[in-house]
This record gives C-alpha cells, structure tokens and sequence, in this order.
C-alpha cells in the first residue's frame, strides 16, 4: 500500500491588532508591499457574481435590492489607502491653450447649460432678461439671481473657487537679527481667565468737553455736517508719558505700565484678523508695553473682519478706498467727531494735561484717567469666574493710562463718556462687505446696520468696547459717519449714533471680560520672565499666532523720526486747511 502524501501545516503569524504583517514574519516578506486593514471592515462576499454595471437584483424584483448593493461598504475602506495615486504635479501650472471648439464639444456629449431658474430665466440666456447680466456665478435681485426674473445662466463652481484666501501682510517685516523667542497659538489661550482687580487711582489729567445734546436729535433727514478738528488729540506711548516714568521710579510694586490702546489690542487679540505688533520693553524688573509710532495702533482698521477686506492697490481709482488711506480717514474722522460733539463746554479735571506743560506749541485736548491694576494671582485655564488670589506675597500691579471722551453734567455725579465713530465709504468699492447704505436703512433697519458692523469691525468694536471698560465709562456711544458723496474723502456728515453699556455690549461681542483679561496677564507673565531687552509682540497676519521676537534696542527708531516728520506735516496741512 503506498503511503499517502504528507501535508505540513506552514507557522502562522497571528496580527491581535489588524491585518498585516507582524514583526515575526520572514524577512523575505519586510520589503512587500501591503495595505493596511481594519478588522472592523465588513466582507460582504467572497465572490461576487453580480454584473457591477446592472444595479438591479433581479432576484429582488428590482427593487432597493440594486440600491443597498451600490452603497454598500467595501472591504478596506475605513482604512486610508496605501496604494493611492499621487499627483506628482501642481494642478495650478494646468493652463487652457486654446478653448476654440468648447461649444462644440459640449454638444457632442451631450451636455446643455442649464438656466438658473424662474421667469424669464430661458429668455436671459440670450438677451439678459429682465434686468439680467449674461453669465453670472453669484445672482440677485430681479435680473440674474437663481430662481429670480430673468437672467444669464448659472456658472458652476470650480476648485479654484475654494482658494480665495487674501493674503496679508505683516504690520512689520522681521529682519536677520530678529530672534524668535515664542510661538502661541491662539487655541492655547481660549481656555485662561482672569480678572484685574483695581488697586488704586491716580487720579484724573487734562479737560474734558461736554456732550452737546443737539446731536441726540440727528438721523438721516437731519444729518450734521462734519467740521474739521481744530485742536490736536495725543496718542503717547506708555515709556514716554511723564505720570508713568515718575511712577516707575517712585513705586518699586509696580511692574508694568502700558496704555488702554495697547491693552485693549491684546484683549481683543482673539477676534484680530489684521496684522498688529506691540513693542514690550524690559527695563531692569520693570515692562513697558509700547506702540510704535505711525504703527497699527494708532489707526483704526476698516472692514478688517469682512470676507474681502479692503486691500492696498496701486490703482488711481481704487487709492481712496484702499485699506491704508481708509485707516488714516478712519483716525481723522474720529478725533473731529469726538470735538465736534464736546463742544458745549469743558470741565477741568484733578490735575493738569500732563502733555502740555513741556510742548507749549501742540496743546493735547484730551482728558486721561489713570489706574493701577493688581495682577498679582495667576491665571486659571478653563474657568469661567477669575481664580482667587493665592498668596499675598509678592504683588504685580500694573500702571495703566486711559482715555475719556466726553461728559454728561449730571449733578454731583457726571456721566463719563467713551466716544468713538464707525465710517462708511463706498458701498460699492471692493471691501466694502455688504454693508447696507445707511442714508436709506440707519433708521428705519437700525439692527440690520448694526449686525453687518459687527460682522465686519468686529475686531475694532471689541478694542472699543475693552477700551471703555478699561476708563470705567458710563457710556460708550457709537456715532455713524458717511462720506458727503463716496469719492470725495475730505467731507463727511454725522447720521446718528447708539449707546450702549460697555460691559453689555462686550458680550454682545460674544466676548468674555474674564478670559480677555487672562491672555493679558499670560502675556504679562511671560514677558517678566524673559531677559532685559526689547521684544516684539506681533500677529502672525496669515495664521491664528502671536509672535513674539527679541529685537535690538535700536529698532524703530528712524521709523519714529519719520513719523514725527509726518506729524509735523500733517499739522502744517491741517492747519494751512483751517486757515483757508
């Protein structure tokens, strides 16, 4: 009898975690490729003998049956391919020769352009419609819109539609001798809170104008032309305000002085779209935190949060609209509304206008209030309400300038005011962000106005709104500024204005005092424990970042001097202008 043929079962290397090959398989298996499975995939058949391309089961009667089939999930798809095809070239370099024959070839397979819709839609194609375009991508109104009266036929949307990005620019260029110190991303600080407690007041400097009531009475029938500013109002920097340096060397306790602007920047840093940078000095245990003169800071931005901002162009008719000169027509705005409307009168404060005593020849009319606040306890990550103070030993307090517009005469007690101005331009010009014309809607769709400014100024709003928190305002009270005609720059006129409380309207802003006063005190913290020098606290204008660079100590300093010149022209400008 001849012996059977003998079978030896091979050793099988058992994968407990997926399908693949294990670590002791052959070597002569290490170079193979494979595709990695989930054992959570479903095997539907082993075989299957179904024709692919007939989606009807004729054993279901052909119906649902071909359905369920086409849908469902193939063996491997939960796990991501290894096997997939790489595009080894950009798809941008693709560019269209020549497009002679396009109609053509779309009659030949059989594909029509589809109309967009509605009466009169068939008849647009060929002559507009009623009030139609031709070829559209975006409709609306009577004349072209989807499913309006008429008009052209509906552009699809490609992939290039999904790469509109507006790349901006950074506020300052960092060059060789920039090191880069910190990188935050702006995630890692959405969960701090805090909240500065006042530790004392300085007191009050400078004179204040009162608010003239006539212009409680202004709308769009009754607007009020805008005046020019006659007198000057002062933005100094916190290293070259006199109150701040004589208390830096009186009171050893407090260790960081800075301005309203440049607080209310960094507490508003998360809503920022636009490049900004703030220069942080550290000067022995002390930390001034500076604005560079000429810098974003000192020019409010316009439409900074809308889809398609204003951009800068070279363009002769694009030039009064773009985001550069509507920025400085913003500030120029926004000093002769607050003089115009605190014109009635003027109360003279505790102490005089620390900027007019050494420069007799540009008198500050602006009125200051200084605090010291206390940011002694440390900041909690993922609370709502400030963690407690936990120690009362070593104390941080910080020296802070802020501002007050205007006042209200009530009694003993007058009502602070924070005044500031939104200005429309153009409706039409590139960055305007769909915003309604308020000479039509201001009164009569007053929330309509307001919600698109919050769309598009969110950032500026949120600055002003922590702005009168910091100068414990009774009133922050919005004006809106147009333009006398969209391309005339140099006249304006006043249509209104809201008020609102400043803690209310920061969580109308969806905004949190608590956790804008943590990344402050985060930043605070992180600026005391780096070496003397200079820094450079800036935006990363493309990505959700804040930069911080160690500069040397002579930067910025010819941008000063450029921008003292600028300002000595200006003032000649303005001048010889109020002369005429």
């Amino acid at each position: 009898m001849s012996e059977l043929p003998s079978f030896t079962l091979p050793q099988v290397f058992d994968n407990p975690k997926g399908w693949g090959p294990t670590p002791q398989s052959p070597a002569a298996l290490g170079d193979i490729p494979y595709d990695l499975y989930s054992k959570g995939d479903k095997v539907n058949r082993v075989a299957n003998w179904i024709n692919p391309n007939d989606s009807r089961d004729h054993r279901d009667g052909g119906r649902g049956r071909g359905r369920r089939d086409h849908v469902q999930q193939t063996y491997g798809s939960n796990s991501a391919s290894a096997f997939a095809y790489q595009a080894e070239e950009d798809e941008e370099s693709f560019s269209l020769v020549a497009d002679r024959g396009a109609a053509g070839a779309n009659k030949k397979i059989g594909i029509r352009a589809v109309p967009s819709g509605g009466r009169g839609g068939a008849r647009g194609g060929a002559r507009g419609g009623r009030g139609g375009r031709g070829m559209q991508r975006l409709g609306g109104g009577r004349g072209g819109g989807p499913g309006g009266r008429g008009g052209g036929f509906r552009r699809r949307f490609g992939w290039r539609d999904f790469d509109r990005g507006h790349h901006r620019f950074a506020s300052v260029k960092p060059t060789d001798d920039w090191e880069l110190v910190q990188e935050i991303e702006f995630n890692r600080m959405s969960g701090l809170s805090f909240l500065a407690n006042e530790a004392r007041s300085l007191g009050t400097y400078g004179s204040v104008g009162v608010y003239d009531h006539l212009y409680d009475r202004v709308n769009t029938k009754l607007e009020r032309p805008l005046k020019a500013a006659s007198g000057v109002r002062l933005n100094v920097t916190a290293s070259q305000d006199p109150v701040l340096n004589n208390l830096a060397s009186s009171d050893s306790s407090v260790k960081v002085f800075a301005t309203d602007t440049v607080i209310a920047t960094l507490m508003a840093s998360m809503v920022s779209t636009g490049a900004w940078d703030v220069v942080a000095n550290r000067v022995g245990d002390r930390l001034f935190f500076d604005k560079r003169d000429g810098g974003p800071l000192d020019y409010p931005s316009v439409n900074e949060n809308a889809a398609e901002p204003p951009s800068d162009s070279s363009e002769k008719e694009a030039g009064i609209n773009s985001a550069s000169m509507l920025a400085g027509e913003a500030r120029d705005v926004n000093c002769s509304y607050i003089s115009q409307i605190t014109a009635k009168g003027s109360i003279q404060l505790e102490h005089p206008n620390p900027f007019n005593q050494d420069n007799a020849d540009t008198v500050d009319h602006a009125a200051y209030r200084y605090r010291i606040l206390d940011f002694s306890a440390k900041a909690g990550e993922d609370d709502d309400e400030p963690q407690q103070q936990q120690q009362e030993g070593d104390r941080c307090l910080m020296a802070i300038r802020t501002e007050i517009s205007g006042y209200i005469p009530s009694g003993k007690n007058n009502k602070q005011l924070f005044l500031r101005a939104l200005t429309q331009h153009d409706i039409t010009a590139q960055g305007a962000g769909g915003a309604l014309d308020w000479r039509q809607k201001l009164d009569s769709q007053r929330g309509a106005v307001i919600a698109t400014e919050m769309k598009n100024n969110s950032s500026k709003l949120a600055r002003w709104a922590f702005q009168a928190v910091l100068a414990k305002a009774d009133q922050l009270r919005i004006g809106f500024v147009a333009r006398a005609t969209p391309r005339d720059r140099s006249r304006h006129a006043v249509l209104g204005f809201q008020s609102y409380n400043p803690s209310d309207f920061v969580q109308q802003l969806s905004l949190s005092e608590y956790k804008a006063w943590g990344i402050v005190k985060a930043l605070v913290d992180l600026c005391l424990g780096l070496e003397e020098g200079k820094y450079v606290i800036m935006r990363d204008p493309n990505k959700p970042l804040i930069l911080i660079y160690r500069v040397p100590f002579n930067s910025f300093e010819d941008d000063a001097e450029e921008g003292d010149e600028e300002d000595g022209e200006n003032e000649g400008d303005s001048n010889a202008a109020a002369a005429d």
